[in-house]
């Protein structure tokens, strides 16, 4: 079971158009689909998904988030907390012989190829 966040600042260029494209040519032999705001990657008895979640909510976990993360300058982190929108990557699918780690890290090579968008490990926190 893996998990990512990616943090949004207000003016990134993520687009869950582009991600999908992305995704798709990174991943060849995997089935890339989108409906509505989810974007899922699969294979097999595999899958993984992404999706923009937005609110005031995520606002103040963004904000909890970056006072626990090092290495971030605050000026950075202001521009991560001004945004309420992220990108959340899950699957509950169990790999417990890491089959799929390549698979969940390209996924987030990818989110980490838009500007604007900080990818993160929600449950250390740490800067993936």
């Amino acid at each position: 079971m893996y998990r990512a966040f990616g943090l949004l600042r207000p003016a990134s260029n993520f687009t869950l158009e582009e991600a999908q494209a992305r995704l798709s040519a990174k991943l060849p032999g995997f089935t890339v689909a989108r409906e509505g705001n989810q974007i899922t990657v699969s294979k097999d008895d595999w899958w993984i998904a992404l999706a923009v979640t937005s609110g005031p909510d995520i606002q103040m976990e963004t904000e909890g988030i970056m006072g626990h993360l090092a290495g971030i300058e605050p000026a950075e982190a202001e521009q991560y907390v001004a945004s309420d929108r992220r990108v959340e990557v899950w699957t509950d699918v169990s790999d417990p012989f890491m089959e799929h780690f390549a698979d969940y890290l390209t996924v987030v090579e990818v989110l980490k190829s838009f500007d604007g968008l900080l990818a993160v490990d929600p449950k250390e926190p740490g800067i993936l």
